[in-house]
């Protein structure tokens, strides 16, 4: 993936041009000193369990259409990662949860949108009603041995095989 490229700055418009600054290569302006961090994307997720089943969605949206997921998304610039985790939850599911703990966090490096980070919490529903919304066309839970073969992303393949494998040794 080819990285974003600021060519002119975004405090006084001049051009921007790389410069080894803070230990690597990094677009800077040398009018006003502005110096341009690549950061990845944050995202929260929830491996929500009920009664030792899962909690998956199906993507209603590309990338990975069709396919099965947690339910997860991106946090936003004025929320936490637990905030985030809520809501999108809700959004995509209907359910409202309790984060009971962390589960993971991995390193996103597959995914069309960029790069970023996945941070996965324990979760468990405390209320409304399982309903598909937002970017999810089915919202189920699946039993350990019955989860679907068509798993859109490595966080969640990651994180399911954590979750079996814990499961196991209860």
């Amino acid at each position: 993936m080819k990285p974003l490229e600021l060519n002119f700055c975004p405090n006084c418009g001049s051009p921007m041009a790389d410069r080894f600054v803070f230990g690597r290569t990094r677009r800077t302006c040398a009018a006003c000193g502005f110096v341009f961090f690549r950061e990845p994307k944050l995202a929260a997720g929830a491996l929500v369990e009920q009664e030792g089943l899962v909690l998956l969605v199906r993507r209603a949206v590309d990338p990975k259409l069709g396919s099965w997921c947690l339910p997860a998304g991106y946090v936003e610039y004025d929320e936490g990662p637990v905030a985030a985790v809520l809501r999108e939850v809700r959004e995509e599911t209907g359910l409202a949860v309790r984060v009971t703990g962390l589960l993971a966090a991995y390193h996103v490096r597959s995914d069309p949108r960029g790069l970023g980070v996945i941070i996965i919490y324990r979760a468990v529903p405390v209320g409304g009603a399982l309903r598909p919304g937002d970017d999810a066309s089915e919202a189920k839970f699946f039993s350990p041995n019955d989860l679907p073969n068509d798993l859109s992303f490595a966080s969640t393949r990651r994180a399911l095989l954590r979750w079996r494998c814990g499961r196991m040794s209860e």
